[in-house]
């Protein structure tokens, strides 16, 4: 039994996160850390990029001052990243190095969490046109401006949150641009569409002037550069789609791997299979991958249920097929973990990758499926397709932001599993939906834990539970 639900895919997340949830080489993008500490003096889209982040958190945290995001690194951006790092537990330089960049980012994500559980940068629901203030306008005034940075057409606006004539001016040309149509009004297609841009753009996948799959001319093996970047993404975005597409790094250069993948894609279309990316390949590549993520990154797809009773070698049927699909995918970013093929057959090679993926995540190694390992592996399938993998960093590091009642995310989920964890040993104590929702029954199970450890019973999660949650479900001695 399917089910579909709408996921957001990141370029980000699909093309820059490795197996160990940091960044592969070359490429700045909406989080990867781009190699140069940031100081006064300095310029550019990276600077853009803090000051929009500490702008976000400065709705959070009165101690922050809001900034004028203009690229520029002067005394004002300085002195927040102080207020910043002091908070944060860092040295309280002013300089942004690569450990103050990823506090900055993670604060900000959860921050963002908190006030929309379907992720940053999911469309709000309502289209935002002149006269609307907001956070959500201010991010929309920095993806123009990020825009701006790549497309000589198109000019930088301020990130106040006032939608005003210059906000819809910019929003007017950029819909032009992009041949949407130019209302100045930023509806679901134009939203997708900026973000679309954005995130291809941090990502080094374009250009100066390049639109998204605009054809580049002829790529073979031995192209280099942001073109082949481009053609890597369309390729790894197909292949989370369709089992006969071998994995691929987005590392900018056409060599054997990204010939084969080429190939494989060409006989998966009936083109002639060359290895060798002409308009008719890339127009296919394009036009493909418009269909899993629609005028922006989103895709449709469609997430297996549990079906009911345990899966093991022998079985067979479209349940197996859903298995195999969800492992196909884990494996491609998860190197211990086996990629069988796409069958209704549970046969060997099944076995090995579903021993794999239980022991990659800490569940008993049977190679059977009950339903924690379908819930687990279902899981981190659809976090895979909608944003950074389940790593043991990213679940087990304090976010940076108590989780309390309204609160939604990743870190939510995380304390949901741990307190489920304890639950089993205890009578009477009722079981929490993983739903990464912090409702009235999370925060019940909360204070219950906290009066139990002597903590204060705030019913909320501060750095202080998260830890002693952590311990206390076994994660580990360094709890923060």
């Amino acid at each position: 039994m399917l089910h579909s639900t709408y996921i957001y895919v990141s370029v980000k997340d699909l093309a820059e996160l490795t197996s160990e949830g940091e960044t592969a080489a070359g490429g700045l993008s909406s989080g990867a850390w781009g190699g140069t500490a940031l100081r006064v003096g300095s310029t550019g889209a990276a600077v853009e990029q803090v000051q929009f982040w500490l702008n976000t958190l400065s709705q959070f945290n009165s101690a922050l001052p809001g900034l004028t995001v203009d690229g520029v690194y002067g005394s004002g951006t300085a002195a927040a990243v102080r207020i910043f790092q002091r908070e944060a537990g860092l040295t309280a330089d002013g300089v942004v190095g690569q450990a103050t960049w990823n506090a900055l980012y993670n604060a900000w994500r959860s921050a963002e969490e908190d006030l929309n559980q379907n992720g940053a940068s999911a469309y709000p629901g309502t289209a935002l046109r002149r006269g609307d203030r907001g956070s959500n306008v201010k991010l929309v005034q920095f993806w123009l401006r990020i825009a701006a940075d790549n497309y000589s057409a198109l000019a930088a606006v301020t990130v106040d949150g006032v939608f005003g004539a210059a906000t819809e001016a910019a929003v007017t040309a950029f819909q032009r641009y992009f041949s949407l149509t130019a209302d100045g009004v930023v509806g679901r297609t134009t939203w997708n569409k900026l973000n679309q841009v954005y995130l291809d753009i941090t990502n080094q996948l374009l250009s100066p002037d390049q639109r998204p799959g605009d054809y580049p001319g002829v790529l073979r093996s031995g192209s280099r550069g942001t073109a082949v970047r481009e053609l890597q993404y369309y390729l790894i975005l197909a292949a989370a789609y369709d089992s006969t597409l071998p994995a691929l790094t987005i590392d900018g250069v056409f060599g054997p791997a990204t010939e084969a993948a080429v190939r494989a894609y060409q006989r998966s279309e009936g083109l002639t299979a060359d290895g060798v990316v002409g308009r008719v390949t890339w127009d296919a590549l394009v036009n493909n991958t418009a269909r899993l993520r629609p005028s922006g990154p989103m895709a449709v797809a469609d997430l297996p249920i549990w079906p009911g009773q345990t899966l093991a070698e022998g079985d067979t049927g479209t349940e197996v097929l859903n298995l195999t699909r969800m492992l196909r995918l884990t494996a491609f970013w998860y190197p211990t973990v086996a990629s069988p093929d796409w069958t209704v057959n549970y046969d060997p090679a099944v076995t090995e990758a579903v021993q794999a993926f239980q022991l990659q995540f800490e569940l008993p190694v049977t190679g059977r499926v009950d339903k924690a390992t379908w819930d687990t592996l279902a899981a981190v399938y659809e976090s895979l397709l909608a944003g950074p993998p389940l790593t043991a960093a990213s679940r087990l590091t304090y976010p940076g932001k108590a989780q309390q009642r309204g609160s939604a995310g990743a870190p939510v989920r995380q304390v949901q599993q741990w307190l489920n964890r304890l639950a089993m040993g205890q009578e009477g104590v009722p079981y929490l939906a993983e739903d990464g929702v912090f409702g009235a029954a999370t925060e019940g199970a909360v204070r219950r834990f906290q009066n139990a450890r002597g903590l204060g019973e705030t019913g909320q999660v501060q750095a202080e539970t998260w830890a002693a949650l952590r311990l206390a479900a076994g994660d580990g001695r360094n709890p923060l």
